[in-house]
């Protein structure tokens, strides 16, 4: 005979959003599971640099849109929750940094651009005095700088602080043991899985799919008899990220605003310090995503060349060099464009989540909680659930200054 195990949700995917909606979730009183094929956070998550942002660098143009509106007060919303005072508690999690830069450097267009954007977000902005500049730049720019209400996390410790509360609740599963049953209505009646022999039954009230870029193979898989509705599409956004090794000690977290008239800083820099005692500087914005019409070795090249330009005073020549491709999984658009804020779709009881950024994992939580008020969900169900623990934990996954070659 089966094991019942009942929830009144699923979720699966173990990236940052599966995690934040478990903790969502559970904080609230409801009875949740969380299954993954892979260690926590694999792929694009733990490719992430760790900024919670504002949305300046959605505002380099001078115009405020939904993405800036919806991200303005994501910052002072994580800031609570790593005090232990906001809807999910993160204390113990590392944060690299309390605040983030934007250098122009000193082209009048890109001095403009930061110029607009520090304005379309009055308050969020702050010119940094010269005698304040962070030691990385102190004596070695003539300015302007800008600080921003930007923080910078450390990514490993956020997804251990998000799956330690409720480890008993997350569990690894292999994928050829695992199937659905449909209902009449194509809704999923129950999820089977095969354990050590033993065979299970897991049927929850909704299934949330939280799964990135696997998505699309798993709702294949979920809804097998009909074509993938239009709200349940999803578009890839490519990026070919960069890392350097050294032994620079000075950290650097900054936005270097392009010449052109962008929303995309041509480089965005984040440093991490590494197992083996060395600084790692993590290259995203422009660099990252025209990178993906480079190889590796020309990426590394333009890389090089880049920072070579932005910081004639360092020497990199003793640096480990490093480019890989991700690709950022997202709710599809009409035009293509990068999805402005974070949202759900729904079909049946199947839930898709749609972060769209480390940021707005908040947001997605919120619009989640308020999806079950509005279908009836509502926590405090009695279910009788058998101990599961000897279910293995997935673990978690390594960030790519630590796998690196």
């Amino acid at each position: 005979m089966p094991v019942v195990i009942e929830k009144d949700a699923l979720i699966i995917g173990g990236g940052i959003a599966g995690l934040w909606l478990l903790n969502r979730l559970k904080s609230a009183s409801y009875q949740v599971m969380l299954l993954d094929k892979n260690p926590l956070g694999s792929g694009q998550s733990v490719a992430s640099q760790g900024m919670i942002h504002g949305g300046i660098k959605y505002a380099l143009t001078g115009s405020l849109t939904s993405a800036t509106a919806a991200i303005a007060d994501m910052p002072a919303h994580w800031r609570a929750c790593l005090s232990g005072q906001g809807d999910v508690d993160l204390r113990g999690t590392r944060l690299l940094s309390e605040h983030y830069y934007m250098w122009p450097r000193n082209s009048l267009r890109s001095r403009l651009n930061a110029f607009l954007g520090s304005k379309a977000l009055r308050g969020k902005v702050s010119t940094v005095k010269t005698a304040d500049y962070p030691a990385f730049f102190k004596g070695r720019i003539n300015g302007p700088l800008y600080e921003l209400s930007d923080i910078v996390l450390d990514v490993p410790s956020l997804l251990y602080c998000l799956s330690e509360r409720y480890r008993s609740d997350i569990k690894l599963v292999s994928p050829q043991n695992l199937s659905f049953e449909h209902a009449e209505d194509g809704s999923i009646r129950e999820l089977h899985y095969r354990h050590q022999d033993q065979d299970y039954v897991i049927r929850a009230k909704r299934y949330l799919i939280c799964s990135g870029e696997g998505s699309a193979e798993l709702l294949k898989k979920m809804l097998p008899d009909a074509a993938l509705p239009d709200h349940l599409q999803m578009q890839l956004r490519p990026l070919q990220m960069t890392l350097l090794k050294h032994n620079l000690k000075d950290p650097l977290y900054v936005h270097c605003v392009a010449d052109q008239l962008s929303t995309t800083p041509e480089v965005t820099i984040t440093s991490h310090q590494c197992s083996d005692g060395k600084t790692a500087w993590y290259l995203g914005g422009e660099l990252a995503e025209s990178g993906t019409d480079r190889s590796p070795d020309e990426q590394i090249v333009s890389a090089r060349n880049k920072l070579a330009e932005l910081f004639p005073w360092v020497d990199l020549s003793l640096a480990q060099w490093h480019s890989f491709y991700i690709q950022r999984a997202e709710a599809k658009t009409p035009d293509g464009l990068r999805p402005e804020t974070a949202s759900i779709h729904t079909h049946r009881n199947v839930v898709l989540c749609w972060p769209s950024k480390l940021t707005l994992a908040p947001h997605l939580g919120q619009q989640l909680i308020d999806h079950f008020h509005t279908e009836g969900i509502y926590a405090g169900s009695e279910y009788h659930n058998p101990d599961l623990s000897g279910w293995p934990f997935p673990g978690l996954a390594s960030p790519p200054w630590e796998t690196m070659p």
